[in-house]
């Protein structure tokens, strides 16, 4: 990196399968500088839809022609 801060804010959802997915329950951050923000719980329903989302991905891209993963 060059030194320059990076210009993003916390959302605090989970990304799955292309969505941003906010849990029912928040927790906040505890950072040592700058502003707390509210972190989604993550849940077993969420880590089973993550992991068959990843399992799809797996089974998509691995089959997919060489030229196409190219």
């Amino acid at each position: 990196m060059d030194g320059t801060p990076l210009n993003f804010t916390p959302h605090g959802k989970h990304l799955i399968a292309g969505d941003w997915v906010a849990g029912e329950a928040t927790f906040p951050s505890e950072p040592a500088e700058g502003p707390a923000h509210d972190f989604a719980v993550g849940t077993p329903a969420l880590v089973d839809r993550a992991c068959a989302a990843a399992e799809a991905a797996f089974w998509r891209y691995g089959y997919c022609p060489r030229a196409v993963r190219a």
